[in-house]
């Protein structure tokens, strides 16, 4: 019985030195150019963060993107997604807008951040 305290007081330690781990959120924008109407459509979906955070993984940010705040104020604008890579977002709410190349008139990104 001795013993099995022993393991679990020891677990319990190893536990205890343990880094806790992080939680990630994932926003997405998606943007198309109508160019023979003048028009575009932009969805996805909010990148919210309870807390500060750091940009760790970006895909298909091919032709760049920003991220906007709430009120319309850029946070970040990244040309490509290797400069995304590491950078700090304030906790808030905001939007990922995709740019597009005067060819491929739509594109879509997506932006994990840890807090």
């Amino acid at each position: 019985m001795r013993a099995i305290l022993t393991s679990i007081a020891a677990i319990g330690m190893f536990a205890a030195v343990l880094p806790a781990s992080a939680a990630t959120v994932t926003g997405t924008g998606s943007l198309v150019m109508k160019d023979s109407y003048n028009s575009q459509s932009h969805w996805g979906r909010q990148l919210v963060l309870p807390a500060d955070g750091k940009v760790v993984r970006v895909m298909y940010g091919t032709y760049g993107f920003s991220i906007v705040d709430r009120n319309g104020n850029t946070v970040g604008d990244f040309l490509l997604p290797e400069m995304a890579m590491g950078a700090e977002i304030p906790a808030g709410e905001y939007s990922i807008v995709p740019y597009v190349c005067e060819k491929h008139r739509h594109h879509h990104v997506e932006v994990t951040v840890e807090y």
